[in-house]
């Protein structure tokens, strides 16, 4: 097993840098006790192609609760935040 402990600030400082979207960042809760079971990030992203800035985003901090991985929730993620980024003209 892999696992990842980041401190808070850093979550913060890496998932909330200028310009970030609140929306981008995709969580499903848990009704019965409130626990994340999945998250899914994104931060807007300048890049330079051939000398031409390109918006884009960057999607990051995929986790989904390990009882839920085979309920094929990830790709569910991933359409998600494509879909959240996609209304915002970023591809």
């Amino acid at each position: 097993m892999f696992r990842f402990e980041y401190a808070i600030e850093f979550l913060r400082w890496i998932l909330c840098p200028p310009n970030y979207l609140p929306k981008w960042h995709c969580g499903v809760w848990s009704e019965k006790d409130g626990k994340l079971l999945a998250f899914i990030s994104g931060i807007p992203v300048d890049v330079v192609i051939k000398g031409q800035e390109v918006k884009m985003a960057e999607i990051n901090y995929l986790c989904v609760h390990k009882k839920l991985r085979a309920k094929w929730l990830a790709p569910i993620m991933i359409k998600e935040i494509t879909w959240r980024v996609n209304i915002k003209k970023v591809w």
